[in-house]
């Protein structure tokens, strides 16, 4: 029917190429996925596609050897890394990392991609940030809304005719244009399409062709979430009866005459809205909590203490924290708690690291050494001695060791006991060291375990510990910049003629700007017309001497720049700190190395000691 070379065999040869090729990669799929399990299929299929021969070998050393072993993995338990279930886990990783970023923009770079999806997406983002277009942010930082999370097919099959359902005088393509609106998340649809149904002629009129019902998909999730609903509206209908029920109770107490006296503020209340003390004084939960709230959040005179009655005349009784539970407001009587908690702690003398934007806080120091009273560094000045102990090889070494550090620790030990405490410095220092070393191990991000709160903060700077977090860098970057212009400025002149600053690489004293206005580089003196008259003529046998004939200016010789910078630059630096006292903490003077750095033998020799004692501390700590 057909000739050999018609345009339809063409395309069967073209076609059955294509199965073969396919059918190849698939096989060599197969065994990069058996040489590495956890790899993502679609990474290694792209791989494929860029070797004619030999694929398995030159994948698997591209990614021994020049990937060093990283390849993109797909999560645990999921059969492929483009299922719903490993792009929302994927999803979440980069909200790690890109915490304001909007999660919308996330979820549609998440599904453009085919494969390598983290990479993909973090690359993209990172060549967005460098320009200047930026990503689109969010308010609420790190915070991902059940609703925002990327949806199944069945979930979205299963909520469109559920919708086409529930809103059956609603058009489908209304339907469907809401759901793309809100990630197919089904209670945001239903209160969207809600709103917008109303109840008009043609609603009535398009009524009378309702269209038939649509057979559901069973979803356990959209099941799930449908049963929340409900049980939102059950609470909802059961405030507004319980203000309902109110309203008639205060009827009847008006009505009966039996309203009863708060003890504070002399209003009449039902029992019901009444709260009393452990010796039965009524007062309102208003009084209550005006006078709880200006305890804790005015004047602190209530914060880690019981809440005694308010009674005017006076009263032994108090509120327990039962009754403070359905007095106070949720937000007050939790801060009562956490002010009880923190009080304990206190009283416990513990080491804590607290959160800084809530009030938990953990026990920071492990060791047994906090519940002696001999500091610590006392005891790990002692315990250097006994760990050097075997580098030396005889006995008598060892011994000789033991009366040295006999002779040098016993009567620091002694004086200490007397009250005299004549290694202060050093102990400040062993003490510091302490610290760096417990921070090593316990890093510097701290991760509240408050649900309500749930942030990490910098145990250094006490700030919100982002990705790329970098300590004090607004105030880094502010003192860089204020110590750079003041170096800059220190050896800089200006013309005061034209005002263009300049700088002398080399030549003579005698400074000639291009607008003519000539001027000494030592003194900044009018030279145009003293001329070379104004620098010293004199011979001197040292050149670069000073001259003991006149205090004219040198014509070639300059100030110490390198010295005029260093002055400059620590002055810049003082008077930064002391206009910003929040600098302070940041420890800026020793962080910020700014301009040229000198060669300082006795700092290199103090930092050395101070890392080998490190080594040392760290040893002798228990872990």
């Amino acid at each position: 029917m057909f000739s050999k070379g018609s345009l339809f065999n063409t395309f069967l040869n073209i076609d059955a190429s294509n199965n073969t090729s396919n059918s190849k990669k698939d096989t060599i799929v197969e065994q990069l996925v058996a040489l590495f399990p956890d790899a993502d299929p679609g990474y290694l299929r792209y791989c494929v596609e860029f070797y004619q021969d030999n694929h398995v070998e030159r994948i698997s050393e591209k990614i021994c050897n020049q990937n060093k072993g990283h390849y993109p993995i797909k999560p645990d338990n999921c059969r492929s890394a483009n299922c719903t279930n490993a792009k929302n886990i994927y999803l979440k990783q980069l909200n790690e990392l890109f915490p304001e970023c909007d999660v919308g923009f996330l979820r549609e770079k998440l599904c453009f991609f085919d494969h390598s999806h983290v990479q993909q997406v973090t690359e993209t983002l990172l060549n967005m940030e460098k320009s200047s277009k930026g990503y689109p942010r969010r308010l609420n930082p790190f915070v991902i809304e059940p609703w925002e999370l990327i949806r199944s097919p069945d979930y979205i099959k299963a909520v469109r005719y559920r919708l086409y359902n529930d809103f059956p005088d609603t058009w489908k393509s209304t339907v469907k244009a809401v759901l793309a609106e809100n990630n197919f998340d089904y209670s945001k649809s239903f209160a969207k399409i809600r709103d917008l149904t109303t109840n008009s002629w043609w609603t009535s009129i398009f009524g009378v062709f309702r269209r038939k019902m649509c057979k559901e998909v069973e979803n356990p999730e959209l099941e799930e979430e449908v049963h929340r609903m409900q049980i939102h509206r059950l609470e909802e209908q059961s405030r507004a009866d319980y203000e309902f029920a109110k309203k008639i109770n205060f009827m009847e107490y008006t009505d009966n005459d039996q309203l009863i006296t708060c003890g504070c503020c002399y209003g009449d209340y039902p029992f019901e809205d009444l709260a009393c003390c452990s010796e039965g004084h009524l007062f309102c939960k208003e009084c209550i909590n005006h006078f709880v709230q200006e305890g804790l959040f005015g004047q602190g005179s209530l914060r880690g203490k019981q809440i005694n009655c308010i009674e005017p005349s006076g009263c032994d009784g108090y509120f327990n924290e039962k009754q403070l539970k359905a007095t106070l407001m949720p937000d007050v009587f939790n801060h009562y708690i956490d002010s009880l908690i923190e009080h304990s702690l206190k009283q416990a003398n513990l080491s804590l690291v607290q959160c800084p934007f809530c009030s938990y806080c953990e026990v920071d120091d492990d060791s047994p050494f906090y519940q002696l009273k001999i500091p610590k560094s006392a005891v790990i000045i002692v315990s250097i001695p006994l760990a050097i102990l075997p580098f030396f090889s005889s006995f008598e070494n060892i011994i000789n060791t033991l009366k040295v550090a006999a002779i040098f620790v016993l009567p620091q030990i002694a004086l200490w006991m007397l009250g005299v405490f004549p290694l202060r410095t050093y102990l400040d220092d062993f003490e510091n060291i302490i610290k760096r070393v417990k921070r090593k191990r316990r890093g510097n991000v701290f991760k509240c375990q408050n649900p309500d709160c749930a942030k990490s903060s910098c145990m250094l700077c006490n700030r919100e510990c982002r990705p790329f977090h970098k300590c004090y860098e607004q105030e880094q970057d502010s003192l860089r910049l204020f110590v750079e212009r003041a170096m800059a400025e220190a050896v800089k002149r200006t013309c005061p003629k034209c005002h263009v600053s300049f700088t002398k690489a080399d030549g003579c004293n005698k400074m000639t700007c291009r607008c003519g206005y000539v001027m000494c580089y030592l003194c900044r003196k009018d030279l145009r017309q003293e001329s070379y008259a104004h620098f010293c003529d004199h011979f001197r046998p040292i050149p670069g001497q000073k001259c003991k004939k006149c205090t004219k200016c040198d014509l070639y010789k300059t100030e110490d720049e390198e010295k005029v910078i260093k002055e400059a630059a620590a002055k810049a630096r003082a008077e930064f700190i002391k206009t910003h006292p929040e600098a302070r903490e940041a420890n800026l003077l020793q962080n910020a190395a700014i301009g040229p750095v000198a060669g300082d033998e006795e700092k290199l020799f103090r930092e050395m000691v101070e890392k080998t004692i490190e080594k040392i501390v760290d040893y002798l700590i228990p872990r």
